[in-house]
């Protein structure tokens, strides 16, 4: 009985522990929880936060002006414009292919031709070419630069010939050809003033004159001006001419000329010698006089019989194009191409100005008759022919009231007396003679 009752509290005590091991472990749990949830909350805190910063970083670097975007779009215009590059150069070397199959391009683009256009010079009236002597000469577009070795230095006279087409094309004139471009082209000889001032002077109106000269052994001398503090004046000579130009003569009112015109033309010369540095005078005597359009050519005898006026208007048909002006030759025009000659260096040249004796077709030579312009090298002078002999030269200038000048002497005269620098006014202009002829310029 008492062992059964001692089972009993035994196994009641059990429960009891058992119970309250239970109660123990529950609040435990409950403990263990709680501290389990208060963990996980903050970490579920921080995981956001840190969430949120690394969206903000990733925004910042997706749509940001330097972001993963703006770098994408520029990348990708890069490449557009890549491709667009790539494309023009296949298409280049397509066409450089194209042209060299079709025998009509080169390699390589071609260089531009001749040297640097100087400062002031109309690139859309003048090519600037380089002359066998190291000379940069404006030759006229229209017009070729001679390649034949005794026709492309400045010293020497440097030839251009008219494009026989009129265009600005080259037409080379060469050994090969040049007997016959001398013959049906026109032909003209660069004349380079470095000093503009020695051929006119302005008088204390503002009018410009022509400075005329006297050549001799001695020396250049003034003939029709003198100047002081830089203003000229025309002075009558000996003879009681008075050598001038531009101006006009009695017989002008009935003819169309007139003062204003005459001094437009003479100005405009002027004012192209000075930004050019340089007239051209035509190689040989102007012919083709009795035809409608005169010429400059080697071998021709039609170069007289005309009057003052008939040539003046011929000599201005003569310019192949608008790009440059042709004109009969101005006295000051004629006495530079002198001092051109005289100050040369060369002992022959200079005393061709005031003695052309066997430089010339004269009375001696010619057989009292006139010959074919050219027609004889050894009365050329850095390739300007006949200056001196054969048929005397019209000009612009004026002597008197009544004459216009001739210049150079004829065939019935002797190179001593009647050089190449010989001017005579005794000759009226309405009147025509076999004897004078007609010297053309040109400039641009």
């Amino acid at each position: 009985m008492g062992t059964e009752i001692k089972k009993k509290k035994q196994t009641m005590m059990c429960v009891e522990k058992l119970k309250l091991n239970n109660v123990k472990n529950k609040k435990l749990k409950s403990q263990t929880v709680s501290k389990i949830s208060g963990i996980t909350l903050i970490a579920l805190v921080v995981t956001i936060v840190v969430l949120l910063i690394l969206a903000g970083i990733t925004i910042s670097l997706v749509f940001s002006e330097n972001g993963i975007i703006a770098k994408a779009r520029e990348a990708a215009e890069k490449t557009n414009q890549a491709v667009i590059n790539e494309q023009e150069q296949m298409n280049e070397v397509g066409t450089i292919i194209d042209n060299m199959l079709n025998g009509i391009g080169e390699s390589t683009p071609p260089k531009p031709e001749g040297p640097e256009m100087p400062e002031g010079w109309d690139g859309n009236k003048v090519n600037a070419v380089e002359s066998a002597d190291k000379v940069v000469v404006p030759v006229p577009k229209g017009y070729t630069a001679s390649s034949v070795a005794t026709e492309n230095k400045v010293s020497e006279g440097f030839v251009i010939y008219e494009n026989t087409n009129g265009e600005d094309k080259k037409e080379e004139v060469n050994d090969n050809n040049k007997d016959t471009a001398r013959t049906t082209r026109n032909q003209f000889v660069w004349v380079p003033v470095a000093n503009p001032s020695e051929m006119y002077g302005t008088d204390k109106d503002g009018k410009k004159w022509g400075k005329l000269y006297n050549f001799s052994a001695n020396g250049i001398t003034a003939k029709n001006w003198t100047e002081q503090d830089s203003v000229i004046s025309i002075t009558a000579t000996s003879g009681g001419s008075s050598f001038r130009e531009p101006d006009i003569i009695d017989a002008d009112s009935s003819n169309s000329v007139t003062i204003s015109q005459l001094e437009t033309e003479f100005n405009n010369m002027i004012e192209s010698v000075k930004k050019y540095g340089g007239f051209y005078i035509g190689r040989y005597e102007t012919g083709n006089l009795s035809q409608e359009k005169a010429s400059i050519i080697k071998n021709n005898s039609d170069i007289g019989n005309q009057t003052w006026y008939t040539m003046y208007n011929k000599a201005k048909g003569i310019a192949v194009n608008s790009n440059v002006t042709s004109s009969m030759i101005w006295g000051s025009q004629w006495d530079a191409t002198l001092r051109w000659m005289y100050n040369s260096g060369n002992a022959e040249k200079k005393k061709y100005t005031y003695d052309s004796t066997d430089k010339g077709s004269y009375s001696g030579t010619s057989g009292n008759k006139i010959i074919a312009t050219g027609a004889n090298d050894a009365y050329s002078v850095n390739n300007i022919y006949d200056m001196a002999g054969n048929v005397n030269d019209w000009t612009v200038e004026v002597g008197s009231t009544v004459c216009r000048v001739i210049r150079g002497g004829y065939y019935r005269n002797n190179g001593t007396n009647s050089p190449a620098s010989k001017r005579d006014d005794g000759y009226s202009p309405t009147n025509n003679f076999d004897f004078i002829g007609l010297r053309t310029t040109l400039y641009m």
